[in-house]
């Protein structure tokens, strides 16, 4: 199997330092530990969605903040990403462990701070399901016109052949905002819910960095 660190290669537009700084966590569960520490959430809303196969569905959204660690897990060696570029299902099972890690603190806020008719139930059970997700805002993220700041191969093959979210995926935007969000549940059958255009997100971010 290929070395993350001999894999996860950026282009001349990641200074030294920055790279240095990208790869310092040394491992994923540092990682998670880090971001644990520094997490702040600073707001909860509830979201219905705007796909027409979510009505009468909803989701909790938390907005954490992230100052020190949020480059480190987007962009690193050993971040979010890099576990989808392992495989979908390491990606996966790094997405859910990232959000078990900070359930305690979402569930916190919530319960000092409710969002609408919220329950602490309906979101603990929407944070658990397998279909919710971090990311970062993506008002962060530059989609037009994205910069080239890695040198993945499989990604830049991608982006090469005019794949437009591998073009995207090979942006590391320096970010400090990220969106956990729960997977959308039907409040009248109590069933999880995923937008199709959502059922290949693991295998996207793995074949071209974003989804």
């Amino acid at each position: 199997m290929t070395d993350i660190l001999e894999a996860w290669k950026y282009t001349d537009q990641v200074s030294t330092d920055r790279r240095k700084a990208l790869a310092e966590p040394g491992s994923f569960d540092e990682l998670i530990s880090r971001v644990c520490v520094e997490a702040e959430v600073v707001k909860a809303k509830k979201d219905t969605g705007s796909d027409s196969s979510l009505i009468g569905c909803w989701r909790p959204i938390f907005t954490i903040e992230l100052q020190d660690t949020g480059d480190q897990l987007f962009n690193g060696p050993w971040g979010y990403r890099a576990q989808f570029w392992e495989s979908p299902e390491r990606g996966m099972e790094a997405n859910l462990l990232l959000i078990e890690s900070l359930y305690p603190i979402l569930l916190e806020f919530i319960q000092r701070h409710p969002a609408g008719d919220m329950s602490t139930k309906d979101v603990e059970q929407r944070l658990t399901a397998s279909s919710a997700k971090i990311w970062p805002d993506e008002s962060q993220l530059c989609l037009a016109g994205p910069s080239k700041d890695l040198d993945v191969d499989r990604w830049r093959t991608e982006a090469d052949a005019g794949q437009w979210k591998a073009n995207v995926g090979l942006a590391a935007p320096k970010v400090s905002k990220f969106e956990v969000k729960g997977a959308f549940f039907d409040s009248n059958t109590w069933n999880e819910v995923v937008p199709e255009q959502k059922l290949q997100r693991h295998h996207e971010i793995h074949q071209f960095g974003f989804s």
